[in-house]
């Protein structure tokens, strides 16, 4: 049986360049493109054929397909995941933000996570004969991202990390339990914590977004 791969990319040039790395595999594989997240959920979620994919190479930017709220490669991936966990997924991805990259990690927990600086014909093809066989690959960029800033002493759980990603996008203070299930007083608590973490004895919003830029976490 061959190995049964999509690839989703909105450049056709990319998609190609997998598919004509993949060619060189010593195994049979038969490839499908999607080069539009419309046509990739289309594709996995309303065809019978979705329940022999085998693996997914998934571009993590891409533009949204609004009808289905999904807004990038990482929307879709959480998707997969839920309904074919038995599904390898390689997200590959132009940049790094670690806090974003964590959460991947944490949430969706794919098989691969590449950052395009670090492919080669060569890396790729090493990669991708690691995840079929059973492995976990991050590419040397996501592994400093990762294990770097935030498996070091400043880590920041979940909650704290979307409280500093809604104070960066200029949400008061006073409006975090809009978006969060924390009270306002549960809010001013964790953000003296992220202080503590960040080593901000006096400051304003403004000092950790700046702190937490330096660190890499926005």
């Amino acid at each position: 049986m061959p190995l049964k791969i999509l690839l989703v990319d909105d450049h056709v040039m990319i998609t190609d360049f997998y598919k004509m790395a993949l060619a060189d595999l010593e195994i049979k594989t038969k490839i499908s493109t999607a080069n539009s997240l419309e046509t990739a959920y289309n594709f996995i979620f309303t065809q019978t054929k979705t329940q022999s994919i085998d693996i997914i190479i998934l571009d993590l930017s891409m533009p949204a397909y609004s009808e289905e709220n999904i807004n990038s490669g990482e929307d879709l991936a959480k998707l997969i995941r839920i309904k074919y966990p038995e599904i390898k997924i390689i997200i590959v991805t132009g940049y790094c933000e670690t806090i974003r990259l964590y959460n991947i990690r944490q949430n969706i927990y794919p098989e691969g996570i590449l950052e395009k600086c670090d492919i080669d014909y060569d890396i790729f093809i090493s990669a991708f004969n690691k995840i079929i066989n059973g492995e976990i690959y991050r590419s040397e960029t996501v592994k400093k991202n990762i294990s770097d800033k935030l498996n070091d002493d400043i880590y920041l759980d979940n909650t704290n990390r979307q409280i500093v990603k809604l104070i960066s996008q200029g949400i008061k203070t006073k409006n975090i339990p809009t978006y969060l299930p924390i009270t306002l007083s549960g809010i001013k608590k964790r953000k003296l914590k992220i202080k503590q973490l960040l080593k901000i004895d006096f400051g304003s919003d403004e000092d950790i977004i700046r702190e937490c830029k330096i660190r890499g976490f926005i």
